[in-house]
């Protein structure tokens, strides 16, 4: 389609113009603040120096390769940790059902040796997350004891089935570290009709618990707890609607259940639960995008009963109890989502953040497994030359992979982060006036 050169103008001046901090964004999707702490400020600047030389050089003839050169020595400040793509639920709204239990694993001494490498480089924390269910993972223990070893900050998604495993390793965490269990329903029976899970409880030495269910999940979480209270442990709900679809199969609703979760977890003893909107596939891409309803005009309606039950939840918090809504709901309510999909040409949040996972290094949550977004293999961490040569290829998908075109339909957390460090890379001169924020150990990205 040609383009009027208003179009162009328009979108040249979009491009140039700062942007402004969106409101919506909840302090932990505030990423340009955990950029600016001080103990990784220079970081950023590094790599704003970097851009801003290597379009000088593009501008003169100067190619991507020989700007490679002058590479910054770096890894992700943050990684998501996909131990193993094996998973013992079978859920109907899992976004990454095509790669669940295909086989394909990991060295895992290579494995080990890449979390130490990527340590020594400046890696400060890891999501385990995504993929499959990580306390699958045959030397789960081993794994987080080596991570904390290393000094790295841990957060933890789980199914709930191994919280035995959980809490044979919680006494290494420390005051930043976290698990989150995705349970997307307030009673057994919705809950068994959503995740369709198999066997029994994950327990330690391969032993086997009870069935599993809801109840005997959140059993072990209160079990957890005690021996642990400090631990953080969050109760995730994906909100669903009529009309979601995935993986060809229509989506059991919950809606109704938003309050009985959020009982749920207060009694239990979760420190939080959290809610965010129903994710999907886009056919184009395979990029995870926000599951609106077909009937688009219907999606007020949706929202109105979503408030009603959120706000009745709300009403359950205490001092130790909260109850928390995602930037990806907030902006879904207010209509503002679609601003959130308007993204730079250039990602830069995959210099900072990747997916580490059994099937490759990938550039992000979103595009994990999908091929134009594949930085190097599984093990592209191992060692030193290994590292060198991945440090290269992330500079060169943040250059090739079109963001603007690739995830045009994604409600992306990082859109504001990325538009603040295009700002800094076409004004570089604003790095000599950009003031720290406040260190509050903080590195999840």
């Amino acid at each position: 389609m040609t383009r009027t050169m208003t179009e162009g103008k328009r979108d040249e001046k979009r491009e140039n113009e700062p942007r402004k901090k969106q409101t919506e964004l909840a302090p932990v999707h505030d990423f340009a603040a955990k950029l600016m702490q001080p103990s990784v400020i220079n970081r950023l600047k590094d790599y704003v120096r970097w851009q801003a030389d290597w379009r000088a050089q593009r501008a003169n003839g100067q190619t991507l390769d020989a700007a490679l050169a002058s590479v910054p020595d770096q890894v992700p400040l943050s990684i998501n940790l996909d131990l193993t793509t094996a998973c013992n639920y079978a859920c109907d709204h899992c976004v990454d059902m095509d790669i669940l239990n295909t086989g394909v694993q990991y060295d895992h001494a290579r494995l080990m040796s890449s979390l130490a490498e990527m340590a020594k480089k400046g890696l400060k924390s890891v999501i385990v997350i995504g993929g499959g269910e990580p306390t699958i993972y045959p030397k789960f223990e081993e794994s987080i004891r080596h991570m904390k070893a290393l000094g790295l900050k841990l957060g933890i998604v789980t199914n709930g089935s191994g919280m035995e495993k959980i809490g044979a390793v919680a006494d290494a965490f420390d005051a930043q570290d976290w698990v989150r269990l995705s349970l997307d329903s307030g009673s057994n029976e919705l809950f068994e009709a959503m995740h369709k899970p198999k066997g029994r409880l994950l327990g330690v030495n391969n032993k086997k618990g009870p069935a599993i269910s809801l109840d005997t999940i959140c059993e072990g979480v209160a079990a957890v707890k005690k021996a642990h209270p400090k631990l953080r442990l969050g109760y995730s709900f994906i909100i669903v609607w009529k009309d979601c679809e995935a993986n060809d199969a229509a989506i059991h609703e919950n809606v109704h259940e938003i309050v009985l979760a959020t009982e749920r977890a207060r009694r239990y003893g979760f420190d939080y639960i959290s809610f965010k909107p129903f994710l999907t596939r886009a056919e184009k891409n395979n990029a995870e995008i926000v599951g609106l309803t077909k009937e688009t005009n219907r999606i007020d309606d949706i929202m109105v009963e979503i408030r009603k039950q959120v706000d009745l939840a709300k009403q359950l918090e205490t001092d130790s109890y909260k109850v928390l809504e995602s930037t990806n709901l907030k902006v879904l309510e207010n209509g503002t989502y679609q601003n959130y999909t308007n993204q730079p040409r250039n990602c830069h949040m995959q210099f900072f953040r990747q997916v580490v996972s059994p099937l490759g290094i990938f550039n992000c949550p979103v595009y994990r497994h999908v091929p134009q977004a594949q930085i190097g293999e599984k093990h592209a961490y191992a060692d030193l030359a290994s590292v060198e040569k991945t440090q290269r290829s992330t500079l060169k998908i943040v250059e090739t992979f079109d963001a603007k075109a690739e995830c045009k339909e994604v409600t992306c957390l990082y859109n504001h982060v990325n538009w603040f460090l295009e700002d800094l890379i076409q004004h570089p001169e604003k790095l000599e006036r950009l003031e720290p924020t406040p260190e509050r150990n903080d590195f999840f990205l």
